[in-house]
């Protein structure tokens, strides 16, 4: 029962969203709950598992709301100004060129394997620059997703990590198998960012747009007063204190969420010189951090839920029950095919802490590789962790871009999934995945 309930639920929640029945806010905190009630669970414990699946998004809601914050000032007191006229120039206001470099910004990016962080460098910086040659936010979400998902196997990735600890295999003994199918995976997204671009200039060119111009959305040029110069001392401060904050983030120095919270405070006494006018400003980007906050602590909800009520574990036992017999030496390559809407299915604690010891466990007695099995799951998982509504930096990432999850989502999946694809077959090619 437990196992029936789980699949139902995540299948309602996901359909309801796509549907734009509800919101995901009142999907993650009404339908586990009520899941759990009919599983027969008592207010004790659905409380239990409520408290634990919070007190893992907890830190990442907390990064959200000070991290929108910090942005919308810095973006308010034009300090991506002078990075959007030269990225103008470098692109000379191809959309195209905008394509190539958001994919390539992401990926030396996400070097460090961490999706907030990235997500938090990448699209505050590249979105004005898309709005003002009236490129669609949700073409920006897609390519630096699908940029970081194929880079998000460096070993010191959580997901490599997660692999690593339930294989037994050393986490960087992993990544170098999977390099060659990294570079595949970025020649196939800048591939993708180059149709993508193209299409982008035709559509601006068809509906007579010029480039370089402020998009419809966009404050007018005339409403400029509010934005710093490069002359102005305020701005080389706001600059000094965001790459303070960003060597903390590289080097773990500070905890992210603390970095944000203590450059909010710095940047508004450094910015507004009143009290109302410190409050005016965080009163004007509020609505857009607390939005996507409450959906995150939601979240935390379901994940709790999932895995307290031992949904997730039921799931991964249910799908290796009904494989066909003699498919266990393929049962990695399956499940690793699906791993784009098994991720949207699956948290990242349950796909590699439920579902891959039950894979590996069954396709290792068949005489399979396990670092096979690993590669193959890690794969497919990846390429798709940017478009799963059980992953806690999606919604940082959408929040960022101002996009609704439906339309990320619809925009986004198969495009993740077929890439994947891709990779996983190119993979069992070149024997970085074996049956």
């Amino acid at each position: 029962m437990i196992t029936a309930l789980g699949f139902t639920l995540m299948f309602v929640i996901v359909a309801l969203i796509l549907m734009r029945r509800v919101t995901p806010l009142v999907a993650f905190v009404t339908l586990p709950v009520i899941a759990c009630l009919i599983a027969g669970f008592g207010l004790s414990e659905i409380g239990k598992f409520i408290t634990e699946g919070l007190k893992a998004v907890a830190p990442t809601a907390t990064l959200f709301i000070f991290a929108i914050l910090y942005f919308g000032v810095m973006r308010e007191r034009g300090l991506f100004a002078p990075l959007v006229t030269f990225l103008l120039k470098c692109t000379k206001g191809r959309p195209l060129a905008v394509a190539i470099v958001t994919v390539a910004v992401t990926a030396v990016t996400h070097l460090d394997g961490i999706g907030a962080a990235t997500f938090l460098l990448v699209i505050p910086a590249m979105l004005p620059l898309y709005l003002r040659l009236g490129m669609s936010r949700e073409m920006l979400l897609c390519l630096v997703v699908l940029s970081a998902g194929v880079m998000n196997m460096v070993p010191w990735g959580g997901t490599t990590a997660r692999a690593s600890a339930v294989t037994g295999i050393d986490a960087s003994q992993l990544w170098i198998s999977l390099i060659p199918i990294q570079l595949i995976g970025l020649a196939l997204v800048m591939g993708l960012a180059i149709f993508l671009g193209l299409r982008a200039q035709r559509h601006l060119a068809n509906s007579g747009v010029v480039t370089g111009q402020y998009a419809p959305d966009q404050t007018p040029a005339a409403d400029t007063a509010h934005l710093l110069s490069p002359r102005d001392w305020r701005y080389w401060a706001n600059l000094t204190l965001t790459v303070i904050i960003l060597v903390c983030l590289f080097t773990g120095a500070f905890p992210l969420f603390a970095c944000f919270m203590v450059g909010l405070g710095v940047a508004l006494v450094l910015n507004y010189s009143s009290l109302e006018q410190q409050n005016k400003a965080v009163l004007r980007h509020a609505s857009d951090a607390m939005q996507m906050a409450l959906v995150m602590l939601a979240a935390g909800i379901l994940l709790g839920v999932l895995a307290g009520a031992g949904m997730s574990e039921g799931m991964a036992h249910w799908m290796i029950n009904i494989l066909p017999e003699g498919s266990a030496n393929w049962l990695h390559v399956i499940i690793g095919a699906f791993g784009v809407p098994l991720g949207m299915l699956f948290s990242p604690d349950a796909y590699y802490f439920a579902l891959l010891p039950v894979i590996r466990d069954v396709a290792v007695a068949a005489g399979v590789d396990p670092a096979s099995v690993a590669n193959a799951m890690l794969i497919g998982e990846n390429t798709g962790f940017g478009v799963s509504p059980v992953v806690p930096s999606v919604y940082l990432a959408i929040g960022l871009a101002g996009v609704e999850l439906y339309k990320h989502i619809r925009y986004t999946v198969l495009w993740a999934w077929g890439i994947s694809l891709v990779m996983l077959a190119s993979a069992v090619l070149l024997g970085v995945v074996t049956v």
